[in-house]
């Protein structure tokens, strides 16, 4: 290699390593070595392996402007034969009439032979000849040279471009545990780095049939509301394989529907969206124009979406455990609101704000079953016109609530004007989309149902609908209680204004055995015992004077000495005993016929005449019983009102 040989070849190694634009390097070989050969012309081919193509980046000599950006068959060029036998040779004017003298050489690199340099006619008459070949191959070793630096230079560039887009991605994406916000900023990373028309982000719905659309650029209103099945089509197979797809040109593909999110699209690209092991949607990117997308545009989306499902995964783990946290910390003011009333009316106000909070929805209903006619009563509304709802009353079985009521089954229903169940009782005329329901009740038996609706179409989940069954069985223990505490004010009412009428009256009765065998079965029929006595102190013995029983049953014992067994203990002590179960007090041993009976509850009062005990008033039923202090009161003043210790002290002194 002569000197002038290797200061051209320090001037191309200089341009390959500064490379200023993309062309020069090729430039710059083919006008060094036209010098160096005294060519009249210098071209400069690429061509990738097995494309059958060539397209010329470079020419020095004649007509470059015609040239350069021309692509050819490669069997139409004279590189044909340096690409065939991968060798450089001089060309013949045998072989290839009109040509004066030339040579080849092939571009070979590590990926195959990318090229040839082709070198015609001399500014002298002399042909190129196997001499010229070393110098020739040289050059050609140097635009093999510049190919790789070209292929490494795009690969850095694309590595820097991932980069760029994995860092965005993991300071905007991951920086949040919000999932609307990481949900957008997704999008923004790939708009920033992709070309976009539109961008959709798809999660799978809980029962993992269908795709929905969560955050979206460039969809109409309509688009957005468009699902896409998860087992069928492109979007099926992404989410069985894991593995991303681009499209060049979506008219190629007959089932394109089942992917693009928008009848605009060209071309798409398609990533999963994945945690470990699970699939959580997928992310879409759509052009306009055809071939919009490379693979390197596709290696970004999958590492973009592949941050995606990590953040995703986060922010619903915190929404998940915030969400149930608020819901413990509601449903537990619920349960102590509910609790700390015994007002029917204000439970079911506290049942339909609790549940509309923590479900979010915008409209709600308490149905109860009215058992006077067997219809469903709406109670407690909200969201809706209560003139209009209050006229829905199905029976059992009847709509979406009767179906549940009926069946004690919850159902979410998410298209409820479609539903077969709602055509008997109509809820979708008060606004209702979609809906779900749950039955209220205490062991088997159903009180009624609890009602959510939304004015827009949504999917419940698993987690609302064992939100909406807690308040329920919450619901259902404060109504019982509640209803139980206004039967039992309503009763001791009741036998309030009974005793008072009845003691008024009970003067009137001269006989002394009808007055007391009507007490004892007053006190009997009020109280829903199962046998009443009344002893009549004498001495040290306690005899008895009336009692209330069915026939055939075990008679009472007759006398009971003061202070044994269960009533001379009330006479001997002169206060109230009340004993149950009866077995476990020794002093029951005394009354045979207690054990006989099978008695279970015992009730006994003093009768007194002033301070002097002159008698015993007693109640037993068979079933374990707790008598409430306030019906114990209740008799107490019957008996002081009937005067039954003053009447029992007169018959003694008589």
């Amino acid at each position: 290699m002569d000197s002038h040989e290797r200061q051209a070849l320090v001037r191309v190694l200089a341009a390959v390593i500064e490379r200023r634009r993309a062309q020069d390097p090729y430039r710059v070989i083919a006008d060094e070595l036209r010098s160096l050969l005294g060519a009249g012309t210098v071209a400069v081919g690429l061509a990738a392996p097995g494309s059958g193509a060539m397209e010329f980046v470079a020419v020095s000599g004649r007509d470059p402007a015609e040239i350069v950006g021309l692509r050819v068959a490669t069997e139409d060029t004279l590189a044909d034969p340096a690409l065939r036998f991968a060798r450089a040779m001089p060309l013949t004017p045998d072989r290839y009439p009109g040509l004066r003298t030339g040579a080849i050489a092939p571009v070979v690199t590590s990926d195959g032979i990318v090229g040839a340099i082709i070198v015609v006619d001399r500014e002298d008459p002399a042909p190129f000849t196997d001499a010229d070949l070393p110098v020739l191959s040289l050059f050609a070793g140097a635009v093999a040279l510049a190919v790789d630096c070209d292929h490494a230079t795009r690969a850095l560039s694309e590595k820097e471009r991932e980069l760029a887009a994995l860092y965005d991605a993991s300071r905007t994406i991951t920086s949040t545990v919000n999932l609307p916000a990481v949900l957008e900023s997704v999008l923004e990373a790939v708009s920033q780095h992709v070309p976009v028309q539109a961008a959709a982000l798809y999660l799978l719905n809980d029962e993992r049939t269908h795709l929905f659309i969560t955050a979206d650029r460039g969809l109409s209103d309509e688009e957005r509301e468009v699902q896409l099945a998860a087992d069928a089509g492109i979007a099926g197979e992404v989410l069985e394989s894991g593995e991303p797809r681009v499209l060049t040109d979506v008219g190629d593909e007959a089932d394109i529907g089942s992917v693009a999110p928008t009848p605009r699209t060209r071309s798409l690209m398609v990533a999963p969206i994945r945690t470990a092991g699970n699939t959580l949607g997928l992310l879409i990117v759509t052009s306009a124009q055809p071939a919009a997308y490379r693979e390197d545009d596709l290696r970004l989306l999958t590492a973009v979406a592949t941050q995606a499902g990590i953040a995703i995964q986060n922010a619903t783990l915190f929404e998940d455990a915030t969400r149930r946290a608020e819901a413990a910390n509601a449903l537990f003011t619920f349960s102590q609101r509910a609790g700390a009333t015994l007002n029917v009316s204000e439970v079911l106000d506290c049942v339909a704000d609790t549940a509309m909070g923590l479900l979010e929805v915008d409209r709600f209903a308490v149905m109860l079953m009215d058992h006077r006619d067997g219809r469903l009563r709406a109670h407690s509304m909200r969201g809706v016109d209560e003139a209009t709802f209050s006229k829905l009353r199905p029976r059992s079985g009847e709509g979406i609530a009767g179906w549940v009521y009926a069946w004690t089954c919850p159902t979410a229903v998410a298209d409820v004007a479609a539903d077969a169940r709602n055509r008997l009782a109509p809820i979708h005329q008060e606004g209702a989309v979609s809906c779900i329901c749950v039955p209220m009740g205490s062991g088997e038996a159903v009180q009624g149902v609890l009602l959510a609706m939304s004015s827009r179409r949504r999917l419940f989940t698993v987690a609302e609908m064992e939100t909406l069954y807690t308040i329920a069985n919450q619901a259902s223990l404060a109504i019982v209680n509640a209803a139980a505490y206004q039967r039992a004010q309503e009763r001791s009412l009741a036998m309030r204004r009974y005793f008072r009428r009845f003691a008024s009256a009970i003067g009137a009765t001269v006989e002394r055995s009808q007055m007391l065998q009507l007490v004892t079965d007053v006190a009997l029929d009020v109280m829903l015992g199962d046998r009443c006595a009344i002893y009549k102190l004498q001495g040290e013995e306690l005899a008895l004077e009336s009692d209330s029983r069915l026939q055939g049953r075990c008679a009472p014992d007759a006398v009971i000495r003061l202070g044994e067994g269960l009533t001379g203990a009330v006479a001997a002590r002169g206060r109230t005993l009340h004993v149950t179960p009866v077995a476990e007090d020794p002093r029951s041993a005394v009354h045979s016929w207690f054990g006989r009976e099978q008695l279970a509850t015992y009730l006994g009062l003093p009768l007194k005449h002033g301070r002097r005990v002159t008698g015993v008033l007693e109640l037993l039923t068979s079933e374990p019983r707790s008598f409430a202090p306030d019906e114990i009161r209740l008799i107490s003043q019957f008996i002081l009102r009937a005067r039954l210790g003053e009447h029992l002290s007169e018959e003694g002194t008589t």
